[in-house]
């Protein structure tokens, strides 16, 4: 893995000189950037997205379904981080806004997109493959940066549904027109994006005071891997609760340096707290996989890759397939056992399909390579 750093990620003087224009029609994409900059549909332009990559970035841990109850609730118990069971789930919740039901492509499946990538990882390496265990290493820092980030795992990801105000379009075709969208639109750019981006700097210094791995934190599979996601998302969600984070760009009253500004001096310092989180855990991943395929033992190839050789494998639509929630169960190791099926709730109007998609948002003005993905887990830290 330290011979892969510059593929897996942005070296620090790439990150601190912070001009990543036009990545989605570079002909390399760091690994850690591949799912936004080359997967991801509306982003990526050199030909290789794929219809079902946007769901695999998010989940929507707070939205309130049936008897009060969201995924953080129902994961309580580990026999519900079950895709079956979140796929019901969905069924059971519509639009605040649009009262629709909730597409397969919109439904967010991001600890089973880790159980899945960890599965093939172990794979990986028991078969020696080096390649495409740096591959797989490298796009999971994507995954697991977003499970660490608040407004990527809440249906407040950008502004409040259950508050929406009425927003007049002033330029281009729309002119004239109105539409309802939550309170604090804009919320999502001015922290993820803007925010992270002004103080990579500050971000990237918190990141090398990442703990390293103890041997009693790895797991053992990818189920494993999935349930320990959600774990860093409850903790995010303690650190960095998001009705504040809304509230306080509501409170700014614009958006702009003034808004990332204040964000940062609020909830700087949790913010780095949390990405130390997602950079520890990746790195727990990185070496358990690694050991529960024997890697030691198996891979003899230790020499860096080439560019051409990773985007060889990221190309190929049957590495490590994107997949929705109701597919994604057909590829997992070590489901639970079915459970007798419950007849369906009615359905509450308690989503967050209120914005654009979050395909159709323009992605991270920051690699997510200066987010948790940032690969300290090279030198044993993520």
């Amino acid at each position: 893995m330290e011979n892969n750093l510059l593929i897996i990620s942005h070296d620090d003087a790439k990150l601190e000189g912070g001009d990543f224009k036009g990545m989605g029609s570079e002909d390399f994409v760091p690994m850690a950037d591949v799912p936004d900059f080359f997967w991801k549909p509306r982003v990526g332009k050199q030909g290789f997205t794929r219809q079902y990559e946007p769901g695999n970035h998010f989940a929507d841990m707070d939205q309130v379904g049936p008897g009060g109850k969201t995924l953080l609730d129902l994961t309580k118990d580990d026999a519900n981080v079950d895709p079956n069971v979140w796929e019901r789930f969905y069924d059971s919740v519509t639009d605040i806004l649009t009262k629709e039901k909730i597409a397969e492509d919109r439904r967010g499946l991001l600890p089973f997109r880790v159980w899945q990538i960890f599965d093939k990882m172990c794979d990986f390496a028991k078969a020696g493959k080096a390649e495409e265990f740096v591959c797989a290493a490298g796009v999971l820092a994507h995954y697991v940066g977003d499970a660490c980030q608040p407004l990527h795992i809440s249906f407040l990801h950008d502004g409040d549904p259950e508050r929406p105000v009425k927003h007049v379009f002033t330029k281009g075709k729309k002119a004239g027109q109105t539409k309802l969208q939550p309170l604090g639109a804009g919320v999502h750019s001015a922290y993820e994006d803007a925010m992270v981006f002004q103080n990579r700097s500050a971000i990237l210094q918190g990141l090398k005071q990442t703990p390293r791995v103890q041997q009693s934190e790895l797991v053992q599979t990818g189920r494993d891997a999935a349930i320990a996601t959600i774990g860093l998302m409850r903790n995010t969600f303690k650190a960095l609760p998001p009705p504040k984070i809304v509230q306080a760009y509501v409170n700014v009253g614009k958006g702009g340096k003034a808004a990332s500004s204040k964000l940062w001096s609020l909830f700087g310092k949790q913010t780095i707290g949390v990405m130390q989180d997602g950079a520890h855990f990746l790195a727990v991943l990185w070496e358990s996989a690694w050991t529960v395929g024997s890697g030691e033992r198996n891979v003899t190839r230790r020499s860096g890759l080439t560019p051409k050789e990773a985007m060889d494998i990221v190309k190929d639509e049957k590495f490590l397939p994107s997949m929705t929630i109701g597919q994604i169960g057909k590829v997992l190791r070590g489901l639970p056992e079915a459970r007798p099926e419950e007849p369906a709730p009615t359905p509450v109007t308690r989503s967050r399909r209120t914005s654009p998609p979050r395909h159709q948002r323009a992605p991270r003005t920051t690699p997510s390579s200066a987010h948790p993905a940032r690969s300290e887990a090279g030198r044993s830290r993520a």
